[in-house]
């Protein structure tokens, strides 16, 4: 998906970094009055960042260093070179500054030149519109707004000849229905409904490869490459990646990406390019929203979420048009960034546990929110599977699967010949696999692999299914699934964890009963959910319902069947069903477990979520997979020596805490060379 094509030493992806935004009206005067580089340089040491992102070129379109070119912002107080300021600022304080220039973006250009404006159907220009109104001109990449950028980019290149990296924000497909466009579509010889959208692809690629290659040419200040990241580009499309020298997934929650885009592109991201780092922002809501401050709580949270996934953390900001920030700023990310510096240092040189593997579709499309955020069976997975503790990742169907020991298929792959094939080696190797909402169309392949025979009879369209109580733990109920359940008899040896229950009818303008469904009626010998050999099989799609429902029972019945297939994973929690955990090992087999404790809640009549306070958690039940009796172990960052057990490969623990993020560190048995003893106070059982 994303693979770096950059030569020779790249730089370190950054831990703690800043995205200090600068879109500064023109009609804004003595920008950079108040800016002092001493006081930057110390701020940037007070937040303890190592990156700083700083603005040669915003939305507006204008510059903001000293150059001969137009586009100069025309506020920038007397001859002031107000990025040259900031980076030989940011370098005093040991800390990289990549460079932002605005894709897409550029109000100078669109009054200066409107033919370069991208177009819709009926000719009129496109803007983004947003909550406050009409937005900013979108530009057409296929006018002479092109070679306008790249000149730009010269520009800034001659100015800084040692810059460290870059960051293309505003790079989406845009199509247009201007002159230069159908021509483009024409040279690339393409027809059809999909022409303009494949056109406006390849058209992004087209600069996307210019621009790199332009910046890259260059070496950064301390001799490495250059960073380059193109922003607003899926995340989950695997045709972009060359371009880019590591990945920056933006996801500021209260923004409009919500809580689950971040923990669910990153585990996207990081089996296919683990240089990656997450950006949240200080801002209540999103980018703009400058006269507003994050929740300390919430920013932590959002931040260690990033930690605990092993990516590096993105705060962004947003700089007064006067060049100095507010000391509550300052004070609001450096406090968070004193408690992730002191995390990451624990964290380092541990990489996540991973046990399960989610198969999803690779997605099309262009737009960035539409392609990257989670689908109901996603988002099922991603709350059934959080809850447990267990580490998994997103990938698509031909991603390597030999690391994981269950490879879950959801509802929306196509069980192609090719997949079915690989499939059968993962459960050929011992491995396990869960199909969800599946019944492979080669009958040989469901007898032999799901141990099913598919059954012409009619179903319904909102069945129940009747949970097998002593296998589930659930109740002799039939629970709504508000879904088909697929037909099929059961071979002689599968393990059935639930059955179809029928309705009495299905509903329609003539036949109801009751307010909402048909209730259940007649209980039938179809299995719902059944295990045979290496696979189970729900025969509706459970992650989707849950995704779409939220019904506990779905979620349940989901896990009981993970721990049918998995049942000795590398983490068993006991805990309320909010509890983010994640696994990291290092090289010595030490094991590190993040803990965090934070409740995202609505509290407004806006639908973004937030979160005040962290969420005390009493006696949590933890265990961890371990080939041998550990030494010791000890929750941080209170450096307090837990008690432990050891049974059957498993350490067994308790834990309290209320900070809203505690870690647990499992070290190994230290075998001295002089003596038979070990250290640790453990009972083994």
């Amino acid at each position: 998906m994303h693979h770096s094509p950059q030569p020779g030493a790249l730089p370190a992806v950054p831990r703690r970094a800043v995205h200090l935004d600068f879109h500064t009206s023109p009609l804004i005067p003595d920008v950079g009055r108040a800016f002092d580089t001493e006081e930057f340089a110390a701020r940037l040491r007070l937040m303890r960042v190592d990156s700083v992102t700083l603005f040669a070129k915003c939305h507006h379109g204008h510059l903001y260093y000293e150059t001969d070119r137009p586009e100069r912002h025309p506020g920038l107080a007397g001859a002031s070179d107000l990025l040259r300021s900031q980076v030989e600022a940011a370098r005093s304080a040991g800390v990289r500054s990549p460079l932002y220039l605005s894709v897409l973006f550029d109000e100078f250009a669109a009054a200066a030149r409107p033919e370069w404006v991208a177009v819709d159907e009926s000719g009129a220009p496109v803007r983004v519109e947003t909550d406050a109104g009409p937005g900013w001109h979108v530009m057409d990449m296929s006018s002479g707004y092109a070679d306008h950028l790249a000149a730009q980019l010269s520009d800034v290149l001659d100015h800084f000849d040692d810059a460290d990296g870059f960051f293309f924000d505003i790079c989406f497909d845009q199509i247009s229905f201007s002159s230069t466009f159908n021509r483009l579509i024409e040279r690339h010889d393409v027809a059809g409904p999909e022409a303009r959208s494949g056109a406006a692809r390849a058209l992004s690629h087209d600069y996307m490869r210019r621009l790199r290659d332009q910046v890259s040419a260059g070496r950064a200040h301390d001799g490495a490459a250059r960073s380059v990241f193109f922003n607003s580009r899926p995340r989950l499309r695997d045709d972009d990646g060359v371009f880019d020298t590591h990945d920056e997934i933006e996801a500021l929650p209260t923004g409009g990406w919500g809580y689950t885009y971040a923990p669910y592109v990153a585990r996207n991201v990081l089996p296919v390019q683990p240089r990656a780092l997450g950006m949240t922002g200080r801002f209540f809501g999103s980018w703009g929203d400058s006269g507003s401050l994050h929740p300390a709580a919430a920013l932590r949270y959002e931040a260690l979420q990033m930690v605990a996934l092993g990516l590096g953390v993105s705060i962004g900001d947003s700089l007064p048009a006067s060049g100095r920030s507010h000391p509550a700023v300052t004070d609001l990310i450096a406090d968070t960034f004193a408690y992730v510096e002191s995390v990451q240092s624990v964290s380092s040189g541990f990489t996540r546990v991973v046990d399960i593997a989610v198969l999803r579709v690779r997605p099309s499309g262009t737009d960035v929110h539409v392609v990257d955020s989670p689908g109901a069976g996603e988002l099922g997975a991603l709350r059934i599977l959080g809850a447990s503790g267990v580490g998994f990742d997103f990938v698509a169907p031909d991603h390597d699967l030999s690391r994981y020991d269950v490879v879950v298929v959801l509802a929306d792959v196509p069980l192609d010949p090719s997949l079915l094939e690989r499939l059968a080696a993962v459960a050929g190797s011992g491995r396990r696999v869960l199909l969800s909402g599946h019944l492979a169309a080669d009958g040989g392949w469901a007898a032999e692999i799901q141990g099913l025979t598919a059954s012409p009879e009619p179903h319904f369209s909102q069945e129940f299914i009747r949970p097998v109580t002593g296998r589930t733990g659930l109740p002799d109920f039939d629970f709504a699934v508000h879904e088909t359940v697929l037909r099929a008899h059961a071979a002689a040896e599968t393990v059935e964890l639930a059955h179809v229950t029928e309705p009495y009818f299905d509903r329609s303008p003539d036949r109801f009963s009751g307010h909402e469904y048909t209730p259940a009626g007649r209980a039938t010998a179809y299995p719902a959910a059944v295990a045979y050999r290496q696979t189970l099989t729900f025969l509706f799609p459970v992650f989707e319902a849950y995704g779409r429902m939220g019904i506990p029972e779905l979620a349940a019945l989901a896990r009981s069947g993970i721990d049918l297939l998995l049942p000795t994973p590398s983490v068993r929690l006991t805990g309320p069903s909010h509890l983010d955990a994640s696994l990291l090992r290092s090289a010595d087999d030490s094991l590190l477990l993040h803990l965090l404790s934070y409740l995202p809640a609505r509290r407004s009549q806006s639908p973004a979520e937030t979160v005040s306070d962290p969420v005390p958690v009493e006696r949590c039940q933890i265990e961890l997979r371990i080939a041998s009796p550990p030494g010791t172990i000890v929750q941080l960052p209170e450096d307090r020596e837990l008690a432990f057990t050891y049974v059957e490969g498993y350490v067994r623990f308790e834990l309290s805490f209320s900070s809203g993020h505690t870690m647990v560190l499992v070290r190994p048995r230290r075998r001295p060379e002089t003596t038979g003893a070990v250290d640790g106070d453990c009972v083994i059982e």
